[in-house]
């Protein structure tokens, strides 16, 4: 019985410390993937940098052609109501321009600066997805 007992203990010792080796190389080579993907998608995202100077440039030209148009305005060669009109509303779609690309431009350094954000949002959309079609396969969908 005491063989038999010793001989139950060294094969669970034995079990356990496989499982252990298992669980710590199935974690070093996630941590690895993890680094790998993570390099490869900070490279990827320099991509995008060139673009932050591309629309600093934009937003300089629509700051000197809303310039340019407000001393057309300011200056009073325009006197026809009609031409005033359309100076104003262009000006009015420029500012709204420059907004979008002050937006764009906040977006793109928010990704260029920090790519863990976006790469912490795609792992939880990817798990939401997985366990959806997890819960789908099973047959058990929650009810809304």
């Amino acid at each position: 019985m005491a063989k038999t007992f010793k001989d139950l203990l060294l094969a669970l010792l034995n079990a356990t410390l496989i499982l252990v080796a298992l669980c710590l190389f199935l974690g070093w080579r996630l941590a690895t993937t993890v680094e790998d993907i993570t390099t490869v998608f900070s490279e990827k995202v320099q991509i995008v940098a060139p673009l932050k100077d591309e629309i600093r440039g934009i937003r300089g030209e629509i700051a000197a052609l809303r310039s340019d148009l407000t001393n057309i305005q300011d200056s009073g060669t325009v006197t026809d109501i009609a031409e005033k009109l359309r100076i104003s509303t262009a000006l009015a779609t420029l500012d709204n321009m420059e907004a979008r690309m002050q937006d764009s431009q906040a977006r793109i350094a928010e990704i260029t600066e920090s790519p863990q954000t976006l790469i912490n949002s795609a792992i939880e959309k990817s798990a939401d997805v997985v366990a959806d079609r997890i819960i789908a396969v099973r047959g058990c969908v929650p009810q809304s």
